[in-house]
């Protein structure tokens, strides 16, 4: 059949024709499907980025370790938190079977500066063991040695992002920063570490010997903020696990801390994403129902008032296909802008809002072909009754409605 008819005549003109009667309900019907669209891009895009976070964390924390966090201890405030892990804890997680490594982080928050820079950055005590248990690389020069951990010298590894604050693009190594007013030598920059889930960076560190810590940083402490273990991947992971639960059980209340595995993170994450999925769902959903309503009322109205126009196109040739084809065509160019502006939305959402939820941002192709897929249909669903309703009305018919 010859479809040539759709290009010629009135086929352009009506399109924008369409577009301006009834130009508010329109832009309704437009916004209401930009906000749906847009919603799935976000849903899709913040998915895609959990799963990335999940991956990020999993590989932070490493896929044989177990990290126990200090809780809030009961009824305390945020304000008023202290740390519930302490030495005998340490030393009990330790003994643990199939426990290979074990480090404790104590950091503080202080100005460092340079000659020229100064900055707050979190300093870190490092135990004997704590750069092989946190996963610490070295970018360049060298780690502790061995007797640095013991004389309390004046030495220091930074991280890369605070190496660049302090010293742009060069070589820090041999220089010297001041911590809380004290000058340390620069040994080492450990390799980029990334983000925790909350979004600080962990690359903006400087980690100081644990006597040097001590001397100069926090003289007296008794509780850590956090413990890390390295586990033998031959003794059963649950098995461990469940130990240091019951080994921590024996001096604490299930409150005063926190044991994250790799599972952990990933369930939570489940769990969020889920209900991420259903509440973007529910309002994506809904906007493409209202959208989709106010668009079958447009074309509704549109036949009644165009009803002379597609009488003259029946009498000058045009089939029943073509005038369906046509006010189909309206509808997929109407859902296609709104595609468009929901993807441009959806791509501000994930540039401005995923940063503040703790995402990732990502940039997935499949949500910019679910957009443009559930955009058409839309149009295409709305559209469908009223373009039978214009493609079955008879020439003669239609053009008594304008005597």
């Amino acid at each position: 059949m010859d479809l040539s008819i759709l290009f010629k005549g009135l086929f352009l003109s009506s399109v924008f024709k369409a577009l301006r009667q009834g130009l508010l309900k329109t832009i309704f019907a437009v916004c209401g499907v930009s906000f749906g669209i847009a919603s799935i891009v976000f849903i899709i895009a913040a998915i895609e980025g959990s799963n990335l976070q999940a991956k990020n964390i999993i590989e932070l924390l490493g896929p044989n370790s177990i990290f126990v966090r200090s809780g809030f201890g009961g009824k305390h405030s945020v304000r008023r938190l202290t740390y519930r892990l302490d030495m005998e804890d340490f030393r009990i997680l330790k003994k643990v079977m199939g426990v290979t490594g074990c480090a404790y982080i104590m950091l503080k928050k202080v100005d460092v500066s340079s000659r020229n820079n100064s900055v707050k950055a979190y300093v870190v005590g490092a135990m004997r063991d704590f750069l092989e248990v946190f996963d610490y690389k070295m970018a360049e020069g060298r780690p502790f040695l061995p007797r640095e951990y013991l004389f309390s010298p004046k030495v220091c590894i930074i991280g890369t992002e605070l190496a660049r604050e302090l010293f742009g693009r060069e070589n820090p190594i041999g220089r010297e920063i001041k911590v809380s007013k004290t000058s340390f030598k620069i040994i080492g920059v450990f390799a980029k570490k990334g983000k925790l889930p909350s979004g600080r960076s962990l690359d903006n560190r400087a980690i100081l010997p644990i006597g040097t810590y001590r001397k100069f940083i926090e003289p007296e402490y008794r509780r850590f903020f956090a413990i890390k273990l390295k586990v033998d991947p031959n003794v059963p992971y649950d098995l461990i696990v469940s130990q240091v639960k019951e080994a921590l059980l024996r001096h604490h209340a299930r409150e005063d801390f926190a044991v994250i595995t790799p599972e952990t993170i990933r369930k939570f994450l489940n769990i969020f994403n889920i209900t991420l999925s259903i509440y973007l769902g529910l309002v994506s959903m809904t906007a493409l129902f209202i959208s989709g309503f106010v668009m079958s009322n447009i074309f509704s109205i549109n036949v009644k008032v165009r009803a002379w126009e597609i009488g003259i196109r029946r009498a000058l040739g045009a089939s029943s296909l073509h005038i369906l084809l046509q006010f189909l065509a309206e509808a997929v160019i109407i859902s296609f802008i709104g595609g468009v502006l929901g993807s441009i939305l959806g791509l501000l959402g994930i540039r401005f809002l995923m940063p503040l939820l703790f995402i990732p941002r990502v940039y997935p192709v499949a949500s910019y072909i679910a957009a443009l897929f559930f955009s058409v249909a839309t149009g295409l669903f709305s559209a469908a009754l009223p373009a039978r309703k214009a493609a079955g009305w008879e020439p003669v018919r239609a053009l008594r409605s304008r005597l």
